[in-house]
């Protein structure tokens, strides 16, 4: 492999972990706005001003802490609560740990091939996990909807 192609290669990592990334914030964005959601439907907040008050705050949150939120407020079927569940435990182990874990992986082709494939597979769970969360955004959406006519 010439250095050009192991540059590459490494770039590839990077963007495939950029992506899980970006999949693991539109999985919070999603959760925040379904506590944003939940709070307008419920009554909680009424006012425009207590509505940008509890974004901020909903938006400080971890994702741990907006799950569990969430649950305060939503009880999920098994596969699904198992995904949030897994999806928050990759979310960590990406954010904290996995290029610390994978530095030696990270020196060989074969390697970074492996941190690819692992990388895609953290995607796709958090992907799939924001598909769970925004759908019950749009159940709350509806439920607006519906009050608004």
């Amino acid at each position: 492999m010439t250095e050009d192609e192991k540059g590459e290669q490494c770039k590839d990592v990077y963007a495939h972990a950029g992506l899980a990334l970006y999949w693991g914030q539109c999985l919070e964005k999603s959760l925040e706005n379904f506590l944003t959601l939940h709070a307008r439907a419920s009554g909680e907040c009424v006012m425009l001003a207590e509505l940008d008050a509890l974004e901020e705050r909903v938006e400080a949150q971890t994702l741990g802490r907006l799950l569990a939120d969430t649950r305060k407020r939503v009880r999920f079927e098994k596969g699904a609560e198992e995904l949030l569940v897994t999806a928050l435990e990759r979310r960590n182990f990406l954010a904290h740990h996995f290029f610390k874990k994978r530095a030696e992986d990270f020196m060989s082709r074969a390697g970074r091939d492996q941190m690819i494939a692992e990388l895609d597979e953290i995607c796709e769970r958090f992907r799939r996990a924001d598909v769970v969360a925004s759908v019950i955004c749009k159940a709350l959406q509806k439920v607006l909807a519906f009050r608004m006519s």
